[in-house]
């Protein structure tokens, strides 16, 4: 059954190149056998015509000698034995009028020269043929002359295989010709094919050359009309998504990242798997602009916030990955990661001096119009709620301190243990391979499916004590080994797949660190190489949307190696960011994961926008960090139904 339905699944496939070959190629054999069949019975039946001809005629030429001996039936032996040893001749008798013989010659049985095959396939079979042998008037008797068929079989034989030989050579020729006038007359077909099958993978292919022959011209006209309307659409939203982005990201006056930005960017800088660990965040205040318009008016006033605004920019620059943002009209925020209390003072310093020198350059009393900066050292463990909120306070103690400048510290994250202690057993987990996989549901609220199931790590140590996640990649980040972390997952994931995962989906996070690591791309090609195959589970690998929105020559080369072993790609950390989002075509992703308030925030113009663009590719969305079912009732009023968090355990799956 297995195998008829396989055969089923064979013929459903098989192309019309195929079919057309197959048939067109069976009936140029069966010309040709029908053919070689008419021909060779042809060959057959004249070679038995022959071989009575022959006997005929030397029966008759025979019988005439014969007759010159006067009876003599020595002299008439001598003839016949003449005769018979120069020709191929099976029987020659001499027989009297009463049926007695006088002479015969009889030929000894010889082994024919032929193969058994043909001996049992083809039937030959000589005539007799007779005359009359006379002395005068008187009938001496009658001679009879029977050809031998060892011949016949041999020259047939000959002629059977010259006649597939060059029948053999005809149809070859014929095959490689009939190959060639139908790759030429169905090559517009194949490059429909390609149009379309890159239509499924989303990609938007134009094809240029419009076939002669007219039903292809007509698909081909029609799929690049689809096409381009599907690239209109893209780019539409594009476009779209990038006026609105402008728009809710940027402060028009100044320039400056705005407040909602700021909120959006700050999940990447508070997780246990971050780059950075900590830093500081400055907020400025700017008092007496009231007076300030007053004094100099609205557009010198904007004027001198843009000054301000490029000196932000300037003291920040330094600190990679820094975000310079207007929370409000009067205030503003400078986060510099991996910055010291030290450095970050010295920077308030700075700004506030270069400051108060613009504002005087602009005509205003600087001791009537100023700005007031606190400052706050946070660290990765806090959440966007505490560091904003710790913000403030550090910014109001600064607003009633003298040198208008104020430092907050946070408590130091509790640790479980110190930074050596931690090195010690992440390098033995390392040399154990003890970390082990666990698994989160992403959920199809809508469907009530699990959509994948997305890997996490566990550390187990020898003495049976397990570490999650977050407890041990936070100091394996600070120690540096956090991608060595990564090569031995990737490396057990390969070689030891866990067997419960069988005919699932399951996506891994890998982060930027190490995924722009110049030894990462070698590393996974040589383990792909030799272990995808045979890998159980379908695999989506996630990159961070801060990697691939660069589109970088490095992005590309991991899409072509993912997609050489089938092995998806998905983005996470999305907040639409990107000045362009035509990296979002080229990527392919089968889905973008952004946090729960970023799809909550966003507004419902730029939400259509991303959906337009993430719809015309074939791209999901998913929301991550949704705690509750009221946050997933928000999020399917904005049709974003797939979601990871707690809320995936309140709902009940079909």
């Amino acid at each position: 059954m297995g195998s008829t339905q396989a055969q089923h699944e064979k013929e459903k496939n098989m192309t019309l190149f195929k079919q057309i070959a197959i048939m067109l190629t069976l009936f140029l054999l069966l010309i040709l056998g029908t053919v070689l069949v008419l021909n060779f019975n042809s060959a057959n039946e004249s070679a038995q015509e022959r071989l009575y001809e022959d006997a005929k005629n030397t029966a008759s030429s025979l019988s005439l000698s014969l007759g010159s001996a006067n009876g003599d039936i020595s002299m008439m032996s001598t003839m016949i034995n003449a005769n018979f040893d120069s020709g191929t001749y099976s029987y020659i008798s001499l027989v009297d009028v009463d049926d007695k013989i006088l002479y015969e010659r009889v030929a000894e049985s010889e082994l024919i020269d032929t193969p058994k095959w043909f001996l049992n396939l083809v039937d030959i079979s000589a005539p007799l043929a007779s005359a009359n042998v006379s002395a005068g008037w008187n009938q001496v008797g009658i001679l009879n002359v029977q050809s031998d068929v060892t011949y016949a079989y041999t020259q047939l034989y000959t002629i059977l295989k010259q006649l597939l030989l060059s029948f053999s050579v005809i149809a070859i020729m014929a095959l490689i010709s009939l190959y060639l006038v139908l790759s030429a007359i169905l090559k517009p077909l194949k490059k429909v094919q390609h149009q379309a099958e890159a239509v499924g993978r989303n990609e938007f292919i134009i094809q240029e050359k419009i076939p002669y022959t007219k039903e292809f011209k007509d698909v081909v006209v029609g799929m690049n009309k689809m096409v381009a309307k599907v690239q209109a659409m893209f780019d539409k939203g594009n476009e779209e998504l990038k006026r609105h982005k402008e728009r809710e990201y940027i402060d028009a006056d100044t320039g400056l990242k705005n407040r909602k930005y700021l909120i959006d960017k700050l999940p990447e800088y508070l997780k246990v798997d971050a780059s950075s660990k900590g830093g500081v965040n400055i907020m400025i205040a700017f008092s007496g602009v009231i007076e300030a318009n007053e004094k100099i008016g609205h557009k010198d006033v904007d004027t001198l916030f843009q000054n301000i605004a490029d000196i932000f920019k300037t003291y920040s620059k330094n600190y990679e990955n820094s975000i310079v943002s207007r929370m409000n009209g009067t205030e503003f925020s400078i986060l510099l990661p991996d910055c010291s209390d030290e450095d970050g003072l010295s920077i308030a310093h700075n700004i506030y001096e270069s400051s108060s020198k613009s504002i005087e350059h602009a005509g205003l009393d600087k001791e009537q119009t100023f700005i007031s900066l606190g400052l706050y050292e946070y660290n990765y463990t806090q959440n966007i709620g505490q560091l904003l909120s710790l913000s403030d306070n550090a910014l109001t103690q600064a607003k009633f301190s003298d040198s208008n400048i104020h430092l907050d510290k946070s408590e130091s994250a509790t640790e479980v243990m110190g930074k050596d202690a931690w090195r010690k057993i992440i390098n033995s987990a390392l040399e154990k391979s003890s970390f082990k996989f666990v698994s989160w549901t992403a959920v199809d609220a809508k469907k009530k499916r699990v959509a994948h199931n997305a890997l996490s790590l566990t550390l187990k140590t020898g003495d049976g004590t397990e570490y999650f996640y977050g407890q041990f990649m936070a100091p394996a980040n600070q120690a540096g080994l956090s991608s060595k972390i990564y090569q031995n997952v990737m490396h057990m994931m390969f070689t030891h797949p866990d067997k419960k995962l069988k005919s699932s989906t399951c996506s891994i996070r890998l982060s930027f660190e190490y995924l722009n690591m110049s030894e990462t791309y070698d590393e996974l090609s040589e383990l792909f190489r030799e272990h995808a195959r045979a890998l159980p589970f379908k695999l989506i690998i996630e990159m961070p949307d801060k990697l691939v929105r660069s589109n970088s020559k490095g992005v590309k080369l991991y899409k072509k190696l993912f997609e050489t072993y089938n092995i998806e790609t998905g983005v996470y950390e999305f907040i639409g960011e990107s000045a362009d989002y035509q990296y979002l075509r080229d990527l392919r992703p089968v889905y973008i994961k952004g946090e729960s308030t970023y799809f909550l925030t966003q507004s419902d113009q730029s939400l259509s926008a991303l959906r337009l663009i993430t719809d015309t590719v074939g791209i999901s969305l998913i929301a991550t960090g949704v705690m509750d079912l009221e946050t997933l009732h928000k999020l399917q009023e904005r049709d974003i139904h797939t979601i990871q968090g707690r809320a995936t355990e309140m709902i009940t799956l079909l």
